[in-house]
């Protein structure tokens, strides 16, 4: 008798498991008894039972039962199909966390995820419930960080941001006006003056600094350090930092030559205070250096590919297809200060047929 009540537990669990990844709202008694064929019909049967007796699954009436009383078709109950679903809800009664706030997330984890971001979840529910009518609508994240958690830091790091989308809430629900990074970059003053403004902007921080101390001869208004994903948060803010907001500024730019390289290119593009162009002499450049093998697990961008290859000569989008193609890719750093200059001075040449 007991291995049998054994069995129907496994049985039950096996069930409540496939049910738990079932995405969609109900589920046909046909779908489970495919899926589990190989269980034999009473434990199935005792097993759904069970799941209809703690709630995890309610009838459809309208369609029907089966010759042992099972119903054709289920409402799944998300909360009960979870095991920490019941202390999770005892949790939320018992610290009275605020209502707004959606733990569905939660309920198909294991107990210990609720549990490591409860004390979070606490200080985020108390803030909401007694503090946030009292606050500015909109304030910086690091501000609104403290004003939380009283570490100025958290919203700002990995767990921060993870808890928020746990909760599927967004900056805004919590008053969040996140400010760009102010831009890293060398400026021209002489070069600022006219009504049109020319700036390169490096990926990375190696070409920078091999280029920096020849950049007074290329006449760009500013070398901008891009820091990879950041310029595409902060280039808007050329203008103003720069002290030329009245000015039309255009943007060079150069980056890596892999997935995620074109993927930045295609974001900066979109920038809606600045024009930017790819700085095509550098990426001509590449094509005279043996391309490394690596990158194998970046996702191929069709938009992002089209973003870069339309800059390009045929032949030139011919042979950097086939380096990704391959598995191959370009770092900035595999151009040397010389070839920078060269590059650099090349851009500036071109520059006044361009405009």
């Amino acid at each position: 008798m007991m291995r049998k009540a054994g069995l129907v537990m496994d049985a039950e669990q096996e069930i409540r498991a496939f049910l738990r990844a079932w995405t969609r709202k109900t589920v046909d008694l046909d779908d489970l008894q495919r899926a589990f064929a190989a269980m034999d019909y009473e434990t199935f049967h005792q097993a759904m039972e069970a799941l209809l007796r703690d709630g995890s699954l309610t009838r459809v009436a309208a369609r029907g039962a089966d010759f042992r009383g099972l119903p054709r078709r289920c409402r799944l109950a998300r909360g009960r199909l979870c095991p920490a679903a019941d202390a999770i809800q005892q949790d939320i009664a018992r610290l009275g966390l605020a209502a707004s706030l959606d733990f569905s997330f939660y309920y198909g984890q294991p107990l210990t995820c609720w549990q490591q971001d409860l004390a979070h979840i606490i200080q985020l529910s108390q803030w909401l419930q007694h503090t946030a009518v009292r606050r500015p609508l909109t304030v910086s994240d690091q501000q609104r960080s403290w004003d939380i958690f009283r570490d100025e830091k958290f919203l700002l790091t990995r767990e921060g941001d993870t808890l928020l989308h746990r909760l599927h809430l967004s900056w805004q629900d919590i008053g969040v006006k996140r400010e760009w990074e102010p831009l890293m970059m060398a400026v021209n003053p002489s070069a600022l003056q006219g009504g049109i403004c020319h700036h390169l902007v490096l990926e990375n921080k190696a070409p920078y600094h091999k280029l920096l101390p020849h950049f007074a001869k290329l006449g760009l208004a500013s070398l901008v350090f891009g820091a990879g994903w950041k310029i595409a948060g902060n280039l808007a803010a050329l203008p103003r930092q720069t002290g030329c907001p009245e000015a039309h500024h255009i943007a060079w730019y150069f980056g890596d030559f892999d997935w995620e390289g074109l993927k930045i290119v295609q974001s900066v593009t979109a920038c809606p205070t600045v024009e930017v162009r790819l700085a095509t002499p550098f990426y001509r450049a590449f094509l005279q250096q043996p391309a490394p093998q690596g990158k194998e697990q970046q996702t191929p961008d069709e938009t992002a590919w089209q973003a870069f290859s339309h800059w390009l000569r045929p032949e030139e989008t011919r042979k950097f297809r086939q380096i990704l193609e391959n598995h191959r890719y370009y770092p900035q750093e595999a151009l040397s200060a010389a070839d920078l200059l060269t590059c650099g001075k090349e851009l500036r040449n071109g520059i006044g047929t361009l405009c």
